[in-house]
């Protein structure tokens, strides 16, 4: 019987799952201040040593002709969890495994440049799974995929030798799938078809139930921003000046779009737009907080969106922070319930993954990202030492987690990238790394300072 994501969440189970160990907090800082002060049971070096043991085990799946790829959500690929999948990877020492991946995804992309966002594998899906998989298939792959290019060149020294022309051609085709199917006004930007599609599953307020078409995302036009930008770094490095010129522009207007469109100067924040109305979606979502991740924002809008919004006890800085949702949203909640008249199959059925109210990793990690590129030292590391602080403790790798109380609501034993980074985030912040800053493909990008400060001495091996 297959297992799929949306009914694993609801079983709170994932096959076979390592025990976690129950490492407080505050016994991972030694007197001087620094983490890993100890190899002991409780250390981050055995905390990391033991989550590399599951990744080995559970994450490595066969594709019949592109070989091996990773995957913390079983044999499927979701796209922006590629992208993080491979930063994880990166860290612990695999470099390889992000390019099938990849592959996989123009594998199968149809003729208009159009990709699927999940790619459910090659076990035939039945049941519920199937049902969703109409609406997913309809859904084009987030966009991450140049991002992933980039991200995996710069980490093999800068060589685009295995982004052969065919690759290529079919990533430019992807991203100018998004440019000319995705837009539904003249704002120019994208629109999700839902919040599924974003990733955001049940925020429907601010982005549809399935085949709603109206959200001009700030999620998804930073998102859009980074992937040009790291377009223009693979077209440069290919030779292709024109569509460096090309893609270098149209992330220049992606990003006055945002400024000009998204931004709230009354609220010091960035909504989405509602392309039918013209009119921002007043709904205060960890997504407003995703351009800066992407460097979107002036100082000054960063400023404002970090004390007034993201520190703000009555918003988004509760017990465990960041909740998916702000506090005094009026849909905000920790359980999932589908909205009235709404067949569950377009809204989701209750006990489904909550982004209304849960911690995640995924926007948890953007944030502290994001504090980090406008030079919010304190405040990412408090962050990523709160990421650690509710994920270390439970004994199972969780999805996402009760902001209010830290108990660990997701399903388990999905141990994908945004998961497992909360972990690792703390290390990226005192080692320096930055991933989202769009570079040069010849300026190297290496987890070895991450690794260092977890303490992990060893690299992922594929069990064979």
């Amino acid at each position: 019987m297959r297992m799929g994501r949306r009914n694993l969440l609801k079983m709170g189970m994932y096959g076979t799952v390592a025990h976690w160990l129950p490492a407080g907090f505050g016994s991972l800082q030694g007197a001087s201040g620094q983490y890993g002060h100890a190899e002991d049971a409780e250390s981050p070096a055995a905390v990391a040593s033991e989550l590399l043991d599951i990744m080995e085990a559970h994450g490595v799946h066969e594709h019949p002709k592109l070989g091996r790829y990773y995957s913390g959500y079983g044999p499927s690929l979701f796209t922006w969890e590629t992208y993080l999948d491979n930063i994880l990877l990166l860290h612990v020492g695999d470099t390889t495994l992000g390019k099938s991946a990849l592959k996989i995804y123009l594998d199968n992309e149809e003729p208009n440049g159009f990709i699927g966002r999940h790619w459910p594998g090659t076990i035939p899906l039945t049941g519920q799974d199937k049902v969703w998989h109409i609406y997913e298939s309809e859904e084009h792959a987030q966009p991450f995929l140049f991002q992933v290019a980039l991200l995996l060149s710069r980490a093999n020294g800068g060589d685009v030798s295995w982004i052969d022309d065919e690759m290529y051609e079919k990533l430019k085709k992807y991203l100018e799938h998004w440019d000319k199917a995705w837009k539904r006004d003249d704002s120019g930007m994208c629109v999700w078809a839902s919040a599924p599609h974003s990733g955001e599953d049940n925020q429907f307020d601010r982005a549809g139930v399935w085949r709603s078409y109206f959200c001009a995302g700030a999620d998804l036009n930073s998102f859009l921003y980074l992937d040009y930008l790291a377009a223009e770094q693979i077209a440069r490095a290919k030779g292709r000046r024109s569509d460096a010129t090309a893609f270098a522009a149209a992330a220049h207007r992606i990003r006055e779009a945002v400024l000009r469109l998204l931004w709230n100067d009354e609220d010091g924040f960035f909504y989405d737009r509602d392309v039918r109305t013209g009119k921002q979606i007043k709904v205060k979502s960890v997504a407003g907080f995703f351009p800066l991740w992407a460097g979107i924002p002036t100082q000054e809008q960063a400023k404002r969106m970090v004390h007034e919004h993201l520190m703000n006890p009555k918003e988004f800085w509760c017990a465990h922070p960041v909740p998916s949702y702000a506090i005094n949203e009026r849909n905000y909640t920790q359980h999932h319930v589908p909205p009235r008249l709404i067949d569950t199959y377009y809204a989701l059925d209750e006990g489904h993954s909550n982004w209304l109210g849960g911690t995640w990793g995924h926007s948890n990690y953007f944030i502290t990202h994001g504090l980090q590129r406008y030079g919010f030292d304190s405040e990412a590391k408090l962050l990523a030492e709160k990421s650690y602080e509710v994920s270390a403790p439970d004994k199972r790798v969780r999805e996402w987690f009760n902001a209010e109380t830290g108990a660990g609501d997701g399903g388990v034993g999905i141990y994908a990238g945004a998961e497992i980074l909360m972990r690792f985030s703390w290390a990226e912040i005192s080692a320096k790394f930055q991933p989202a800053l769009i570079e040069d493909i010849s300026q190297p990008i290496s987890g070895d300072g991450v690794r260092a400060a977890m303490g992990l001495k060893r690299s992922f091996q594929i069990q064979q």
